[in-house]
């Protein structure tokens, strides 16, 4: 036993090493792949006619094992091991023999490893040490004619038994695939593996050993560089100046707000309700688009286009009154209270929403759950989630909807598809989403000085012109943040327009923004200015030849 804790006490420095060692070298914090193990040495078997006190007076032995095994995280991993060892022991009583008795065995074992040294070292290390616990099972033959005692009941039939053992295992990285390793271990099995059959409920062995270990590394494929992933020394480390354009001045400034209002009435009413169901949301969605349109008193509202929708249940006719009705209730309802002039307004209806239930139906695998209520815009799709029957059954619906008839028939006809199922649970959830009034609302805003430009691009920024917003942008110090921002709202409120965005990526690259600046170059259209823009952001990233000349960058 002494031997035991000594050789541990001499190997956990090495194994500490291992973990903490600074070497950088080689090796970084990793899993390891897939491993082959080669193992010889010595061990020490603790015979149950001994006490563990006098494990010093055990005759050493040999053993070897092989074992493969591979981490699954950078911590956690398994080995399987198989393992021969001779083993020789005796029994040193007065009244028995003395003479040193040899027998041999064959142990088959699981083991669950934890790398101590990734767990313990925060850089790259050479050395490597793993703790490691498992079970298996030992094969026990070769003690026929040996004295195993005299004064004891004994076995000596071949036996299999169950065992344990953990341990401590301590490599050297040679290479990138071999490492020379220590290994530690102790194993303990069921009572008999001795032969003898009294006393101790278990025998042990300890084992030192020593050898190699191989990891099958996968070959990496060889990685063809292109052109435009290598980084070159000749990096542009200042931006030039950049041609940034002068957008041209609105002469009249037209904007238009679109948006959709789902407004709730009792049946068959027109009347609109400020507080019935969903009706305060809705109304306050609206008007703040119309407050968004009258920010300033100069702003001139030109048109407010209403249309209005019905859902194809009941009749057409009595569809039509529905639609017409509630699209002349919103109307009044503008006017009375915003004090707009009749003239402004201009509606129309559309009996039956049929082309949205068609869009609802054909797109319902892809819509997402938002309450009882679903909506279709340029910003976002959501609706009840579709049951399985109508999916199955959403190429027959499509066709009753496509058909050119009578619109009455029609949905007589939608209700017999799969036994009217799918139709009951389209009355439910998808036709309140038909009943919607669309609006466009049409304004003109004056030209706007520059001071109170520089608070509007923050906080109204669709009332001023691209040009506006740079003579915002011009008051303040180049490169500063606000310069910068005043060409990336510009570009963002115009999206379309080839000069705010050729001036936004100016500035991004001006910034060292150069992936937000490529983007922006994308809707710049291919101008000579654009072009240049280009290389210089080739050259700030290193992907060219280049030189200055005249302060200008020229490829060569």
């Amino acid at each position: 036993m002494k031997n035991y804790l000594l050789t541990s006490i001499l190997l956990l420095p090495f194994c500490f090493t291992a973990a903490q060692t600074n070497d950088i070298t080689e090796g970084r914090k990793e899993k390891d792949p897939f491993y082959l193990q080669v193992f010889i040495g010595v061990n020490k078997s603790a015979n149950e006619n001994l006490p563990w006190s006098e494990m010093s007076r055990y005759p050493w032995a040999m053993g070897m094992f092989t074992a493969v095994g591979q981490e699954m995280t950078d911590l956690w991993g398994w080995r399987a091991a198989l393992r021969y060892n001779h083993n020789k022991s005796r029994n040193v009583p007065a009244c028995e023999n003395p003479a040193t008795w040899g027998w041999d065995n064959l142990g088959l074992f699981g083991d669950a490893t934890f790398d101590v040294s990734d767990a313990l070292a925060k850089k790259p290390h050479k050395l490597n040490m793993k703790a490691f616990a498992g079970l298996g099972a030992a094969y026990t033959w070769g003690y026929d004619d040996v004295p195993l005692s005299y004064v004891n009941p004994f076995e000596r039939s071949k036996m299999l038994l169950l065992g344990v053992r953990l341990g401590l295992n301590a490599s050297l990285k040679l290479s990138d695939n071999v490492r020379l390793g220590a290994e530690l271990s102790h194993s303990f099995y069921g009572d008999k593996f001795n032969g003898v059959t009294f006393s101790a409920p278990y025998d042990s062995r300890s084992n030192l050993k020593v050898g190699i270990t191989y990891l099958i590394r996968e070959k990496k494929p060889r990685r063809v560089v292109t052109p435009q992933e290598v980084e070159r020394v000749n990096r542009l480390r200042e931006c030039p100046e950049l041609p940034m354009v002068v957008p041209v001045a609105e002469q009249v400034k037209n904007r238009r707000i679109v948006g959709r209002a789902f407004l709730d009435f009792p049946v068959n009413e027109t009347v609109i309700y400020p507080d019935y169901r969903k009706n305060p949301e809705e109304l306050a969605k609206m008007c703040a688009s119309v407050d968004s349109a009258l920010f300033d008193k100069s702003v001139q509202i030109t048109s407010i286009s209403l249309q209005g929708f019905a859902s194809p249940e009941s009749s057409y006719a009595n569809n039509t009154r529905l639609a017409k009705g509630r699209t002349d209730a919103l109307k009044s309802y503008l006017i009375k209270k915003y004090k707009f002039d009749q003239q402004i307004f201009k509606t129309s209806y559309t009996s039956e929403d049929w082309e949205n239930l068609r869009s609802f139906v054909a797109d319902s695998e892809r819509r997402k759950v938002k309450s009882d209520v679903w909506y279709d815009n340029e910003t976002f799709v959501e609706t009840p989630e579709a049951p399985e029957i109508l999916v199955r059954h959403k190429d027959e619906l499509l066709k009753v909807i496509g058909r050119e008839m009578d619109p009455d028939a029609r949905e007589e006809a939608l209700k017999q598809v799969a036994g009217g199922e799918p139709y009951r649970w389209l009355l439910q959830h998808v036709y309140p989403g038909l009943r919607h009034t669309d609006y466009i609302i049409d304004y003109v805003i004056r030209q706007f000085p520059l001071e109170q430009g520089r608070r509007l691009i923050y906080t109204h920024p669709e009332a001023l012109s691209a040009e506006e917003m740079y003579q915002v942008a011009q008051h303040y110090k180049k490169g500063s943040e606000a310069w910068y921002d005043a060409f990336v709202i510009a570009a963002k409120q115009f999206p379309d327009d080839e000069t705010a965005n050729l001036n936004a990526a100016c500035a991004s690259a001006y910034v060292k923004r150069l992936r937000d600046a490529r983007k922006y170059l994308q809707k710049a259209g291919n101008t000579p200015e654009a072009q240049y823009v280009q290389v210089v952001i080739d050259a700030m990233e290193g992907r060219c030849n280049w030189r200055m000349e005249n302060g200008k960058v020229v490829l060569y």
